[in-house]
């Protein structure tokens, strides 16, 4: 806490008079971003929100960001609404200062308050060059209206035990909000609800962040994404936003109560602690999901709480009127993928008492012999036996009690996903056509090319389908990467020249017939010629492929490595010409509604050069992958019946991260080269 101790008699300063303007405060709240702390401001409508509170001595507690957190006024906090985390700290804020990581700290309310009154009297009296003492020996010295400084005391101590103060460089201090990047707040109008469940472990990429830190990420992009490519649709009024709710699991799986962790820490050899604490903690999450014990406990976290949050949500917003979707990462995929494929589907009048919030919803279905639906009101369903989760071989799946969602889910996406690996090791070599998720229309099988996890699902629905690539997913910016389209063209010429070379020697070998051969023969020399020239035009083309591979192969050769011959990739190939402009003639399947279900990111220039050096990276893209985003946002969309404006936007769009922007002015990153 800062007091004002003393304070210099001023000097006045010619043209330094001048009308005061009384300044305007602004709401911020505290984030840690890469272990510092960041103070982030409120948007616009956030703060009037909360100043409207203070000013009229209102409700204590105010609903911001979309409502899912409530700051305490008189406490200060602000809590999140719909999932557990440590309360943040929020300041009302109108003095700041410049620290030494260039990011400006905004002062305590107290502090702000002396300040803004020693700034008032010198305006009005044109008598600057003032100085505030604060506590702890910390001074403020007024300059001029524009022109003030913060000088800090520090404590030096020498070779015999002595101390002494020395003054530091001063900081440069800040009245006004010009250099910050505020927004100016979030639409109201709730279009779609999207949970998203989290894979392995308690962070989801490579920076260390939780779920809830990715998500907000995610809804970030997700929200620049749609202003610019709904753009016509929002001035309509058609489109508002998606709501995107993290859920996580890891936390209860490994909390106290259930003791697991110190079960480990009992068994785990002193050696590496690092390495093996990364694998209690991350990597033994898969063989918890195969233990029945743990599975169940897993599962009934992630259903509980997405019951738990719509219930939440639809009570804080009575006129939300949207679908939900969902969305899993890595392992989260798996786990509802198997809670989807155990739901009972309702009936129609039962759909019908859905979407009315005054009737009853589900809450429970039991496995096994309490295998039925429980409704609130007493009515109970008829089990429908799923056949899908038993395999004849493998590991099978855990015999656990699925519980049942409130909500019927209009899309499933899954990331980086091993669904695929899964089934089959669990026995069931072919889901089959009819196959689908009993309360699930919708099923997107999303992946990187290069991510060592994910599976194909489109040939355990048709085994014809193995041969065939996935989609290729769009650009965010509406065409190919620059590295895709050139290496496309270059497949293309080889072709044409190849076609161009036969053509001609069947015209030379049809008009130069010095040899007397039959037809037979002729027809027999064009098949061996077209053999051999497709040879060599494979050849150059798998040379060209791997040109950037050239000098890590010189290396191995050095280090008595042995090379590996080049491979050519089918099913992950996101480098030719995609199918989804083909028209595929084998059927589809139930799973997506006879749509395709595999769909695969371009992978970027950097990435092409060398696909083991990314593969971990790629695991963990989809967060904040914008490619992945847009598609998302779009398939939930055109489920609502909304198309994206035809115009591509323009290169300069950027979108801004929040994970990678300080409180003065947020870092911009471009899109036209990603």
């Amino acid at each position: 806490m800062a007091n004002l101790l003393s304070s210099s008699k001023g000097v006045t300063t010619p043209n330094a008079h001048g009308s005061y303007k009384q300044v305007i405060k602004h709401w911020f709240f505290k984030r840690i971003v890469g272990g510092k702390q960041v103070w982030t401001p409120f948007s616009h409508y956030d703060s009037a929100l909360l100043e409207t509170s203070v000013l009229s001595k209102g409700d204590n507690i105010v609903a911001v960001e979309g409502g899912r957190y409530d700051v305490y006024i008189k406490e200060r906090k602000k809590f999140s609404v719909y999932w557990d985390s440590e309360p943040i700290e929020v300041r009302r804020c109108s003095w700041f200062y410049k620290a030494t990581d260039s990011k400006y700290v905004p002062y305590e309310e107290e502090t702000s308050d002396l300040l803004e009154a020693e700034y008032k009297s010198a305006t009005e009296s044109g008598q600057w060059h003032n100085t505030i003492i604060l506590s702890m020996g910390e001074q403020v010295v007024f300059h001029g209206p524009t022109v003030i400084v913060h000088f800090q005391q520090q404590q030096n101590t020498d070779a015999w035990g002595g101390s002494s103060q020395t003054t530091s460089r001063p900081r440069v201090v800040k009245r006004d909000l010009d250099d910050f990047n505020i927004e100016q707040g979030e639409c109201h109008k709730v279009d779609h609800l999207l949970f998203m469940v989290h894979g392995i472990g308690s962070v989801c990429d490579l920076k260390l962040r939780t779920v809830e830190e990715v998500v907000e990420d995610f809804r970030a992009i997700a929200r620049q994404l749609v202003q610019s490519h709904y753009k016509n649709s929002i001035e309509m009024g058609s489109v508002g936003r998606v709501e995107v709710l993290p859920v996580s699991w890891h936390s209860d799986l490994h909390s106290r109560e259930v003791g697991i962790d110190e079960q480990l820490k009992s068994i785990t050899l002193e050696s590496i602690p690092k390495l093996r604490n990364f694998t209690n903690d991350t990597l033994l999450d898969v063989l918890f999901y195969t233990s029945p014990t743990y599975c169940q406990k897993i599962m009934n976290t992630v259903a509980t709480s997405m019951n738990a949050t719509y219930t939440k949500y639809r009570e804080r917003n009575p006129d939300f009127n949207g679908g939900v979707s969902l969305a899993g990462h890595s392992l989260g995929s798996l786990i509802l993928f198997d809670l989807l494929c155990h739901q009972n589907p309702l009936k129609e009048n039962e759909e019908e008492n859905l979407k009315n919030l005054d009737q009853p919803f589900m809450t429970m279905q039991s496995r096994g012999d309490m295998n039925q639906t429980v409704l609130r009101g007493g009515l109970a369903l008829e089990p429908q036996q799923i056949t899908y989760s038993m395999g004849p071989a493998g590991s099978r799946q855990p015999f656990i009690q699925y519980v049942q969602l409130i909500f019927q889910p209009k899309k499933f996406f899954a990331l980086g996903s091993p669904i695929g690996m899964f089934v089959t090791i669990r026995g069931i070599d072919k889901l089959g056509l009819d196959f689908r998720l009993p309360t699930c229309t919708g099923f997107y099988n999303i992946f990187h090319p290069y991510d060592p996890v994910a599976y194909r699902i489109e040939a355990l629905i048709n085994p014809d389908l193995s041969g065939i690539r996935p989609v290729l997913i769009s650009h965010h910016k509406g065409r190919k990467r620059m590295h895709l389209e050139l290496k496309e063209t270059m497949t293309r010429v080889s072709m044409d020249l190849k076609n161009r070379f036969f053509d001609r020697f069947k015209s030379t070998l049809e008009s130069v017939d010095i040899f007397g051969l039959t037809s037979k023969s002729r027809k027999e020399a064009e098949e061996l010629m077209e053999m051999e020239v497709e040879k060599v035009i494979e050849m150059q083309r798998h040379l060209e492929e791997n040109e950037g591979d050239n000098q890590t192969a010189n290396d191995n050769s050095k280090s008595n490595v042995p090379k590996t011959a080049p491979r050519i990739r089918t099913d992950s190939n996101s480098t030719g010409i995609s199918d989804d402009m083909i028209e595929i003639d084998f059927p589809l399947g139930k799973l997506n509604d006879s749509k395709r279900v595999d769909y695969v990111l371009q992978e970027a220039p950097l990435e092409f050069f060398n696909e083991y050096i990314f593969a971990l990276s790629s695991h963990v893209c989809y967060w904040d992958s914008e490619d992945t985003i847009l598609f998302v946002m779009k398939e939930i969309y055109a489920g609502l019946g909304v198309t994206p404006d035809s115009q591509v936007p323009q290169q300069t769009m950027t979108i801004e991260r929040p994970s990678s922007c300080n409180s003065l002015s947020q870092a911009s990153i471009s899109l036209s080269g990603s």
